[in-house]
Formats: C-alpha cells, structure tokens, sequence
C-alpha cells in the first residue's frame, strides 16, 4: 500500500506545516551563521556533517511529497519518522547541555531537534497507514543512521572533525567505537518497533 491512498487532507496539510518547519528551521540556522560572517560554502559544508540537519532536510522533502499528493512507501515514512524521533531523544538526553544559545538561535534549535520529531512522530500515528507496515519491516530503519555513521566517520579521517562525541574517531578507541554505533543502531531498532506498535494498536483500536 502507498501513503498516497491512505492520506486525507488533514493529512497533508499538516504535513505541509512539517515541511515547512523543518525547512524553515534549517534556513534560519544558516542564515545566523551567514550573520554571523561564516560565508554561506563553510555554513553548508560545516552544517552538512550533523545527522540533525540533514535528517531535518530529508524530513522536509518527504513530507512535501505526502503535501503535493504523491506517494511514499510506508517503510521510508517508517525510517525517517524513527529517525527524527532518534534526533530528539538523543539532543534531549545527551547533547542540550552542551550548548548555549540565545535569541533565535533557541528557536531553530528547538525547530529541528523539538518541534519537528514531535509533530512528526504524530504525525506518523495519526496519518500512517495502519496496514502498511509489518514487525518485519523494522529493520528499515537502521539503514539511514549506520549510512550515516559510515559518511562521517569516511568525512571525519579525512577533515579530523567529528561532530558528536559518542562517535569521535579523535577520542574513542575503535571498540568504544563500533560499541557505541551497535548501541545506536539497537537504539533506532527499538524505535522502529514502537512506531510499528504504535500503528498496530490503531489498527486493532479501530477494527473494535
């Protein structure tokens, strides 16, 4: 089943307000480092390294797609919502107390790493089609995180800048490494498994 049959238009405005939002999160980051006086070809190609903003960018083209009425397969929805979902436990968790910001740098850091992985993740349990995922289909959701993990850490050997701690090749040893991305990788796992659990109690709520 695609998105597309199953997508009310309810759905795809509030999916044009994600894609906005998403969108419009990372171009507000962008234009403070621009005011900042970091010219635009460092901004993108220093910003391009953090799973936030691309992540945030891959969440706004999908749910511009769901918005202009065209189709999305559920695995993909399933993977980019886990994946968003991922960007705000993790920021909450282990990141926001390394940062210190103000004015609206606060609010396009909560646009990307608060307000976007909420209204997606409900989002995907209001909106997602219910009989369009299966317990198998979990697996799709590691594939964007290590493909991430193998990108920055191929960029990190060669620039020497890595840009989270629990994945720096400066400080980590390679087991502490390869630990830390199996953690990650069970840790999306787990949330793929939820999502989909998620889906199917809507689908057993609305069977009653």
């Amino acid at each position: 089943m695609t998105l597309l049959s199953s997508c009310t238009r309810a759905a795809r405005i509030s999916a044009a307000v994600i894609a906005l939002l998403a969108c419009g999160s990372v171009l507000l980051q962008i234009g403070l480092n621009l005011l900042g006086g970091e010219p635009l070809a460092e901004a993108l190609w220093r910003m391009s390294r953090f799973f936030t903003i691309l992540t945030n960018l891959i969440i706004a083209a999908t749910f511009a797609v769901v918005a202009g009425g065209r189709s999305v397969a559920p695995r993909w929805l399933l993977a980019m919502t886990a994946a968003i979902a991922g960007v705000g436990i993790v920021y909450h968790a282990l990141l926001s107390h390394l940062l210190v910001q103000v004015g609206a740098e606060i609010i396009a850091n909560h646009g990307v790493h608060t307000v976007v992985p909420i209204l997606s993740v409900i989002w995907f349990a209001m909106f997602a089609p219910v009989d369009g995922l299966r317990w198998r289909d979990t697996w799709t959701v590691v594939i964007w995180p290590v493909l991430y993990c193998v990108y920055i850490l191929a960029r990190g050997s060669v620039t020497g800048m890595y840009p989270y701690p629990f994945i720096d090749a400066n400080t980590l040893s390679p087991v502490q490494m390869a630990i830390n991305i199996a953690g990650l990788t069970l840790f999306f796992l787990a949330l793929g498994l939820l999502l989909v659990g998620m889906l199917r109690l809507r689908g057993r709520k609305s069977a009653n």
